[in-house]
């Protein structure tokens, strides 16, 4: 089955595109730079490709125009980097695609891949120091997301985990550099890549400092039927919602030699939803906070040397109602504190014989971080009542009066088969936390022909994972003639007219796993002539796996002339995400009871036992750490005619000794293996150019274009592999899989082609600023569900039921962005913006759908704003 869409949109997208190139042409004779460009008395930079190392060419860095122009406007700094040719964030084929109010409430900062990796393997770094989730970034329970749970959640989930445990403000970015190959040994612990958030530094110049503040509502937002029939079935209400950004920075001198800079950055969200209707307590109304602190102090010595003191902490809470119970509420949070301490020395030359050193710089570091992510309810029982039941087809009829006070349910039918719940509790609250501590050192200088970089450091990581315990009791036994039920004594989960019968049991629990981690690089960058050898390796070593391990990084560049450069990398990149795994196991799974009445005198019997689930298990005995390897080639190339900088680059990764679920694993318990494998293939083309125009009305200008094709392929599509059961099979051009396997085959979070252009310009000295771009998904052929389903023979599994998927044929989708500043005042103390963002400014709501359950989807969305700054 093939079918086609057409969009208008991809005309307009098309125009804008062509008109958004022609300042190029037009200025294609005239003088140019193509090092980073600071306009005059602004601070908007664009992308900059062309960097001063050409070893560096998977690097691209994003100054703050980009980061404003390509984030979504939400203030969540990750979204400015998914235009970037290999960076995926999205699936275009994606069936449930609406938006509802917990989506509008989830403020945690979007999840990417880079170069094929999976969401948590990258190195996230803020000024150049990890904030990257060591244990807490992803459950082993596969659920339902809390913005699509409609009923109980699952009873060992872990809601809101993230790779991330510093929630960066884009208000606060002032550049990121991004490397998504031909990465420096300096960097480590990813197979991804590698962001480093670069933030304002304390300055000794002068106090300044910037005050910013944006607002998006849902009268600022055009919403879409996004539905297969273009209808709203279920009469679902369009999301009713308020969203707000502050952000504060100031820099303060200290005296001649010393600066404090402080910045508090908060994101918040209200919205409500509907409960299910028998529930008195009506409508819940739920916010979400998400506040970031830093606190900064530099002392540069009277002899060259500086002390650097940072402190970030990020805490985020989001509140969570389930439509299903009375007043089932989860809080997820996240908090987290990271203090690092440099101390920088120049020691200036050294002789060592065959070696002599020049320019050699000393830093010591010490970090400290202390994280958590919790899941807080104040209940851990969990009662499932029916409140009526009305079944024409197996001829029961019950109602009882028990729960009025907050479940009001129908006394009689109103169709064949009408049920209503009474549910009320929780399932107790859970948490995961990490310490860590970390000593480190970086040796840089000149030697012979070039530099080095040696560094090391040791870190202990005291990570644990601890919940409450529960009990659930399900299973309504209703009176349907007969005695009344003759209950224990003192038993909740027991009334005359009706009794639970099922019981499930979790016991409090605290799960301890340390870590000691040491590491070690160096790295020698030579030039011979025409040609230049970056040559390093990275080691590590850790008593989780009892792994050591060494990462060759080597990479060779040939610049013939300043205008054109070819650099060959070949790379090795270790996980460090092997904690994840460790903290579940001995995880209790709990244990299950059940139980009956007598018929005639209605006497409700004792708890029988039936099932001890045991502890869950990851045996990770005898594991190797899993890596990418990793082979690039680079072309960078400046040509006069248009004045910018080109530059091709394709990417080949194979993923080795990935950790899979063994095949003979159980329900109960599972194993770990090195059986799973991954691979990427990109290629892409990069055009830069940078105008800088002192007299005129315009200032200057930024140019970027790129485009891409990139495949992805893993053996295992979820990070954990199949758990328990397998009962999600898919049939497919005429052959079974498991959901899993299935990712084998269709890839994950990448389009095949995409394209990106993005235009930065200042005018009047810094009075206007105006950035424009697009993202454009060429046409693909993706497989999707069609609703069908059909029994079929899995070679392994046997006969089970199948969701049938077919081919489907995709136009091209264009999504538009656009920022504007516009300075209302000049005062003497300062400035004073308004600023303005559209994000898919053609409303185009692209291949992705919705479902009859979330059927409205976000087309051109606005957001307004002002700064002050001074």
């Amino acid at each position: 089955m093939t079918a086609k869409t057409n969009r208008p949109a991809l005309r307009a997208g098309a125009a804008l595109l062509s008109l958004a190139a022609l300042p190029a042409v037009a200025s294609a004779q005239e003088a140019f730079t193509l090092d980073p460009v600071t306009l005059a008395e602004t601070e908007e930079t664009g992308t900059e490709i062309a960097t001063g190392n050409p070893n560096d060419s998977g690097r691209t860095a994003l100054g703050k125009g980009s980061v404003e122009v390509r984030g979504d406007g939400s203030g969540d700094a990750n979204t400015a980097l998914t235009s970037l040719p290999n960076v995926q964030y999205r699936n275009d084929t994606d069936t449930d695609a609406g938006e509802n109010g917990d989506d509008i409430l989830d403020l945690k900062p979007l999840e990417f891949s880079i170069s094929g990796g999976r969401v948590t393997e990258n190195n996230i770094m803020l000024n150049g120091i990890g904030i990257n989730s060591v244990t807490g970034n992803e459950s082993p329970y596969s659920s339902t997301e809390l913005s699509r749970e409609d009923s109980a959640p699952n009873m060992y989930a872990f809601y809101g985990l993230h790779s991330q445990t510093q929630f960066v403000p884009s208000a606060m970015v002032e550049s990121v550099e991004v490397y998504d190959s031909n990465v420096s040994a300096e960097y480590g612990g990813f197979q991804g890549g590698v962001v480093d958030y670069k933030l304002a530094e304390a300055s000794t110049r002068r106090a300044s400092g910037k005050l910013s503040f944006r607002f998006q509502s849902d009268d600022l937002v055009r919403y879409h039927l996004g539905t297969d029939s273009g209808d709203n079935p279920n009469g679902t209400a369009k999301p009713d919602f308020t969203k707000r950004e502050i952000s504060l920075i100031l820099n303060q001198p200290l005296g001649e030699n010393t600066a404090l800079i402080f910045g508090f950055g908060r994101r918040d969200a209200q919205t409500s939803k509907d409960k299910h209707p028998q529930y008195l307590s009506g409508r819940a109304d739920n916010d979400s906070r998400s506040d970031f602190w830093r606190l900064g102090l530099a002392h540069d010595f009277d002899n060259g040397d500086r002390i650097e003191l940072n402190g970030y902490l990020t805490d985020y809470n989001q509140d969570w109602d389930s439509p299903y119970s009375d007043d089932l509420h989860i809080d997820v949070k996240t908090r987290s504190l990271s203090t690092d301490l440099a101390y920088t020395r120049h020691l200036g030359a050294f002789d060592l014989g065959p070696a002599a050193l020049s320019n050699v710089t000393l830093k010591l570091t010490a970090l400290h971080q202390d994280n958590e992510a919790s899941n807080v309810t104040e209940q851990n029982e969990f009662y499932s009542w029916y409140g009526s039941y009305f079944s024409e087809k197996r001829g029961k009829s019950f109602y009882t009066d028990a729960f009025d006070d907050w479940c009001d349910t129908p006394k009689a039918a109103r169709s064949a088969e009408d049920y209503y719940g009474c549910r009320k509790g929780g399932y107790g609250s859970r948490y995961y936390s990490d310490l860590r501590n970390r000593l480190g050192m970086l040796v840089t200088g000149d030697v012979w022909r070039g530099s080095f970089k040696l560094g090391a450091h040791v870190e202990r990581i005291e990570a644990d994972r601890s919940g409450d315990g529960f009990v659930s009791y399900t299973g309504p036994v209703m009176h349907l003639g007969g005695p009344d039920y003759i209950c224990p004594a003192g038993d909740p989960a027991c009334l005359p007219d009706q009794y639970l019968k099922n019981l499930h049991t979790q016991n409090p629990y605290d799960i301890e796993v340390d870590a000691n981690v040491a590491e070690a690089f160096f790295e020698l960058d030579q030039r011979f002539g025409d040609f230049d050898l970056r040559a390093g390796a990275r080691f590590s070593y850790d008593d989780v796996l009892e792994n050591a391990v060494l990462a060759p990084r080597l990479s060779l560049g040939w610049q013939p002339s300043s205008d054109f450069s070819v650099v060959l990398g070949a790379n090795r990149y270790y996980s460090d995400d092997y904690m994840a795994y460790a903290i579940h196991d001995a995880l209790p799974r709990g244990v299950r009871y059940r139980r009956d009445h007598d018929d005639t005198t209605g006497e409700v019997g004792d708890w029988e036992f039936i099932t001890d689930f045991g502890s869950y298990s990851y045996n990770q005995s005898g594991l190797k750490t899993p890596y990418v390897d990793e082979a690039s080639l680079s072309f960078l190339y400046r040509d006069a005619w248009t004045g910018g900088a080109w530059r091709l680059k394709l990417i080949d990764r194979q993923g080795k000794d990935q950790f899979a679920r063994s095949s003979d694993s159980t329900k109960f318990k599972n194993s770990l293996t090195n059986d799973g494998t991954n691979e990427y293939q990109s290629v892409s083309l990069e055009f830069q150019r940078d105008w800088k125009t002192p007299r005129g009305a315009l200032d200057g200008l930024s140019f970027y274009a790129s485009g891409v094709w990139a495949r992805r392929e893993s053996s295992n599509n979820t990070y954990f592999g199949d758990l328990g059961e397998v009962d999600d099979f898919i049939w497919y051009k005429g052959k079974s899989y498991t959901g899993a396997e299935f990712g084998a085959v269709t890839g994950n979070l990448d389009i095949p082609i995409r394209t990106t252009v993005e235009l930065n310009s200042s005018w009047k000295n810094g009075r206007y600023a105006l950035g424009i771009g697009a993202d454009v998904a060429f046409g693909y052929t993706a497989a999707l569900d069609t609703d069908k389903d059909g029994t079929y023979e899995n070679p392994d599994y046997g006969s089970h039921s199948h969701d049938i998927y077919e081919d489907y044929e995709f136009d091209a989708a264009v999504s538009t962005f656009l920022t504007a500043r516009v300075r209302m005042a000049r005062l003497s103390s300062g400035d004073l913006d308004l600023n303005i963002k559209v994000a898919n400014l053609f409303d185009d709501i692209g291949n992705r759908r919705a479902t009859d359950k979330n059927p409205w989807m976000a087309g051109r969305s606005f957001y307004v704003g002002t700064t002050y700054s001074w």
